[in-house]
This record gives structure tokens, sequence and C-alpha cells, in this order.
């Protein structure tokens, strides 16, 4: 699996991460979502995206002791506002996931610049969080095309986890796939790291009635490749529900990526 740096942040991730998001919708134990990761990690896998109400922090931290942790790139975020909620954020998740650090945190669905704003106090905490040393860089995920664009070039963001797939879904209705692809190019030349999530729409990507489902293989191979297709980002994050579905995106995006 090949790996690439995340823009400025210098984290050096694989091209397909482990977006975890799947234990409700799929059903999955966490015995069973510790074997994915696990084998994630085999096929060289090392970014995993996660969330302290995605109810995977068990099965993560049942993962962690079999994996090399100065090269795993673990992700998470909050959706508080204030600096204390977000520092009680990141605590909770050090302690639930047993590793001393985080090496991206992110200020999680901000899908408008006043609600950016209204997390300022977040954003804070999150800076005292890394002078701490509890996480090292600071991002922000979007469903929405205007935040993707005026994001580009903050200071204060190191890396953008966002919405972009091949029909343009899950956008929040902020405007249209050529634009998202836009928005992204800019926080990408800008020096940020750009991440993507929700590459198969939750199964909704060719057939609304599919949603939490997963696509055919050949579906997956064609919004796979679109993304692939991008240079302007760094790596996809889909949330994997099976082993065997895991593989088949790992055989794909290598084949895609050389």
């Amino acid at each position: 699996m090949r790996k690439v740096t995340l823009g400025r942040t210098g984290l050096v991730v694989s091209r397909l991460g482990l977006g975890t998001d799947v234990l409700h919708a799929g059903g999955l134990s966490v015995e069973e979502h510790t074997a994915i990761i696990l084998r994630a990690w085999e096929l060289g896998i090392n970014l995993i995206d996660t969330d302290r109400w995605y109810d995977t922090y068990p099965s993560i931290a049942a993962a962690l002791p079999h994996m090399a942790r100065q090269d795993v790139v673990l992700v998470s975020k909050t959706y508080e506002k204030t600096r204390d909620a977000a520092l009680a954020d990141v605590a909770y998740a050090l302690e639930a996931l047993g590793t001393e650090y985080l090496d991206l945190f992110l200020l999680h669905a901000v899908d408008s610049m006043e609600q950016y704003a209204e997390m300022a106090g977040a954003l804070e905490g999150l800076q005292e969080a890394r002078e701490r040393g509890w996480i090292r860089h600071i991002g922000l995920s979007t469903h929405a095309v205007p935040v993707v664009s005026a994001i580009a070039g903050n200071p204060d963001i190191e890396a953008i986890l966002t919405v972009v797939n091949l029909k343009g879904k899950n956008m929040h209705r902020t405007g249209t796939r050529e634009g998202m692809e836009r928005a992204v190019a800019r926080v990408c030349d800008a020096g940020q790291g750009v991440y993507v999530m929700k590459p198969f729409a939750r199964g909704r990507l060719f057939d609304d009635a599919n949603k939490d489902k997963p696509l055919t293989p050949e579906q997956a191979e064609e919004a796979l490749r679109y993304l692939y297709g991008l240079p302007t980002i760094h790596a996809v994050v889909p949330g994997i529900r099976s082993i065997a579905q895991l593989e088949h995106c790992v055989r794909v995006v290598e084949a895609l990526d050389g």
C-alpha cells in the first residue's frame, strides 16, 4: 500500500484508510471489528479514522497493542464547542484507546462558517491539547463545499476530512461534485492535508434504497477509480464492514495507485 504525506502535518498515511463508523449499521461485534483493523494493518493500512460516538474505541484499543503505534495515524473528533469540553473529549479518547497521544484531532461536522465560529472555544481546547502533547495536529471535518473553500489556507487547520464521491452525494446540498473538487484543490494547494469520507455514500452511491449496504465489487471499483484519479486527495477512508470488503478495496486501490 503506497503511503503519502498528509499535507503540512508531516503524517505519513496509507492511500486507503479505515473508516470506523460501521458497528451499528454493519451489525459487527467488537471482536469482528478488531479483526478487520488487524487485517487492514497487515495489508499496509495505517490511517484509522474514528470518533467517540462511533463506539469503536474498544475495538481499536484491542488492536493497537498488536500494531507499531509510532506508525499508526490515529484520528478522532469532537462535536463540542467549548475549551473544557473539547479537552475532555481528547482526554476520554486517550484513556479509552489506551494511547498517549492522537495524531490528528478534528473539529467534527462543521457544515457552515457560522458553526466554525461557534467552535472557537473547542479549537482553543485542541490547541491546548496539542501543547500538552495529547494530540499532534488539528483538523476539521465537513460535508459542505463553502466550508472547504473558506478553510483553504487557514493556519489553524492542518488537514480536512470531507465528502467527495462520484455522484456528489452526502454534501448537504451545498454544491456540486465539481465545486467540491475545486474546493479540495484549493485546500491541497494551500498545503493542508485532504482525506475523504463517504466514497460510497453509505451504500447510496448508485441507489438511494441501498443505504448502509455494500456496493457490488464493480460499483466499488468505479467509485474508487474516480477518487484515485484526483491528484488533490491524499487518502480515502471508506467504512469497511467485512474483511472481504477490505481486501477487495485494497486490491482495487493498489491496482489503481501503483
